[in-house]
């Protein structure tokens, strides 16, 4: 009896405790939008439903690209490309051209992508170098956290899974000018 009291006790803490984290959120998943813009001339065949918050496209006609996004603490981006086993060339430079080719086409005309590119790339090169296929390796670069993945099935194909997680922040930095603004400036006059 006082076991089974204890269970209890400690499944409604952990519900209390999982509730309250809920609370705490700082992404709202409501609000979470596709991450390939609509008109990126890359893709074909995009498909995004809102509620499931997944994203599907087309590169070509050997590789298709599933977007998936969650998050609460911090918002997590899962890209996963599949690439037919008749294009897998098993080694290091097609796996960082694949998966660096991917993400420019991904955030094509986005400057974000831009901020993290170089670190992104070159870590990435140097980890699937180290730990190779069908491992999953990660690394930071600047605020964001990748997890991946490259499986490589000779038969089936390949899948290059990068999960992207970036932390949320509670306030929102303002990107205003210091200084006093032009109307208020005493050497500033409205009519000469």
């Amino acid at each position: 009896m006082i076991r089974f009291g204890l269970l209890c006790l400690s499944i409604f803490c952990l519900s209390l405790l999982s509730a309250q984290n809920r609370e705490d959120c700082r992404l709202d998943l409501n609000n979470l939008e596709p991450v390939i813009e609509r008109y990126n001339p890359f893709f074909g065949d995009h498909k995004w439903n809102a509620q499931s918050r997944i994203e599907m496209a087309r590169i070509d006609n050997y590789r298709l690209l599933v977007i998936t996004q969650d998050g609460c603490l911090r918002h997590h981006i899962r890209f996963g490309l599949l690439i037919d086993a008749k294009l897998v060339q098993n080694e290091v430079d097609f796996w960082t051209e694949e998966a660096c080719a991917m993400l420019h086409k991904v955030y094509f005309e986005n400057e974000a992508y831009s901020s993290f590119a170089a670190g992104f790339e070159s870590t990435f090169r140097e980890k699937i170098s180290s730990y190779g296929v069908n491992q999953t390796f990660n690394f930071p670069v600047g605020s964001r956290t990748f997890i991946c993945q490259v499986i490589n099935d000779p038969t089936r194909g390949a899948r290059i899974s990068i999960e992207m997680v970036t932390f949320v922040f509670k306030e929102t930095v303002q990107n205003q000018r210091r200084g006093i603004p032009a109307t208020e400036d005493d050497g500033w006059n409205d009519n000469p």
